[in-house]
């Protein structure tokens, strides 16, 4: 589902324009519409190879339009370079949509329908908040899709307990059906108190012969000015190929040192299972680990700038490691 151009910006402006001199209708409901822009960006610079370049790696433009009291509209473009396409094609942007969804929310229910973002890694996302910088585990290697074509029902029973269900093709936002199987995954979500959070989420989808199944674990806790996390996740079959299971763990941790300034640290680790008495996993090029170090400045609302060292250590002993200092760039609208 890609487009190109200006259209569909120009679109948004004006639908955005025009639907906040809506009047109210007669039940006293005024719409109201949020209108969505967020960029990412980056300078960086290799510490063992010769590489500098600045990147603007993401854009997401759009509104989320609350048409009733109970429905919404969400409309948002994704401005980068698809994962499908190859490498070469990364200097080109492509803008397709990272959601398009009818949502319906009312008391403890909420059902969306349409291009939808996924829940497998959205609590840790949310959590580690640092996407501009590094994307959570699940979405850096190719666990799953941040968001898909379906449908989804999340039920808040209590305080403490959220549970969801989603229905979706399987193959991510920039992609059409390309078959007949479907995804299905199920979560629940736990926050015994305010300071602590559990969250499981397990999804499968299978061919006539092979199913891929996920499970994801993750717990966070907050103290004070301190956030830590970790999760553990593992896949069985990846790609629907019998045996070829890859499983790693992440934890993170936050402290804000003042209401503008922010430490930060990251690291993940990443394995594969071994076929056929290998001395490597089947997924060794992409099997190692992940540290990340960083401080935060947050000069005003909706801007954040880090400047933070990476590595990464592969698995095998033969390539080395890539390290580099980053100087990332979050701004919102």
């Amino acid at each position: 589902m890609k487009t190109s151009g200006f259209l569909p910006v120009i679109l948004l402006l004006t639908r955005t324009i025009t639907g906040i001199a809506q009047p109210a209708d007669s039940s006293g409901f005024v719409q109201k519409i949020d209108f969505i822009g967020t960029v990412f960006s980056h300078f960086r610079t290799s510490l063992n190879a010769d590489e500098t370049a600045f990147d603007v790696t993401r854009a997401y433009l759009g509104f989320d339009s609350h048409i009733s009291r109970y429905f919404s509209v969400v409309l948002i473009l994704d401005i980068g370079s698809p994962e499908d396409l190859s490498e070469s094609s990364g200097i080109k942007r492509y803008a397709f949509f990272k959601n398009a969804a009818l949502k319906y929310k009312k008391d403890q229910l909420a059902i969306n329908f349409g291009i939808i973002d996924m829940l497998q890694f959205k609590v840790q996302e949310k959590f580690w908040a640092h996407r501009y910088i590094y994307k959570s585990f699940l979405d850096e290697y190719r666990f799953g899709s941040s968001a898909d074509i379906g449908a989804q029902a999340i039920y808040r029973f209590n305080d403490r307990i959220t549970g969801d269900l989603t229905f979706s093709n399987g193959e991510g936002s920039s992609k059409l059906q390309i078959d007949n199987f479907y995804k299905t995954g199920i979560g629940i979500s736990l926050t015994p108190s305010k300071k602590i959070i559990f969250r499981t989420y397990y999804s499968f989808i299978g061919t006539k012969d092979v199913f891929q199944n996920t499970i994801s674990l993750f717990a966070g806790c907050t103290f004070q000015n301190l956030q830590a996390g970790g999760e553990f996740n593992y896949q069985f079959n990846t790609d629907h190929k019998k045996d070829r299971d890859k499983w790693g763990y992440s934890a993170y941790a936050l402290y804000n040192f003042s209401k503008k300034w922010q430490v930060f640290g990251r690291w993940d680790w990443l394995t594969s299972s071994k076929l056929n008495g290998n001395i490597y996993g089947w997924n060794y090029t992409h099997d190692g680990s992940s540290l990340i170090l960083g401080i935060q400045f947050s000069p005003v609302t909706k801007v954040n700038i880090a400047l933070d060292y990476r590595d990464w250590y592969p698995y095998p002993q033969n390539p080395k490691n890539n390290s580099f200092v980053f100087l990332n760039l979050e701004y919102k609208i």
